[in-house]
């Protein structure tokens, strides 16, 4: 494959914005919002509170981890530059994938109550 098609394969940094906004609108303003704000009840400043705590601590990670082993991959060449070709990075990978398709059944179920 030489590198003209191997750069057309690539999420482009604005296809990736618009990627992430896109779904940080859709799931994260007008889906979830109202999701928590019916399963907290009084609770939502607090629930917003905890959830920006972990997404500090996760978005350090990534930021720490980006920019000691920087790659274009997603999730499962990260497991894989961690603990390296083997059972713990596979099993792993599953584990976020499941996890991604749990969060998205939460997303269909949030759209369609």
């Amino acid at each position: 494959m030489d590198h003209s098609t191997q750069s057309q394969d690539k999420l482009t940094l604005t296809g990736s914005v618009a990627l992430g906004t896109g779904v940080m609108i859709g799931a994260g303003i007008f889906a979830l919002v109202g999701q928590v704000a019916e399963l907290a009840g009084g609770w939502v400043p607090w629930a917003f509170l905890a959830g920006a705590v972990v997404v500090a601590f996760s978005s350090y990670s990534y930021i720490r981890y980006s920019a000691t082993n920087p790659s274009s991959g997603g999730i499962a060449m990260l497991l894989k530059a961690a603990y390296g070709p083997g059972v713990a990075a596979g099993t792993f990978s599953l584990f976020m994938y499941v996890s991604m398709i749990l969060a998205e059944s939460l997303l269909g179920r949030t759209f369609g109550t």
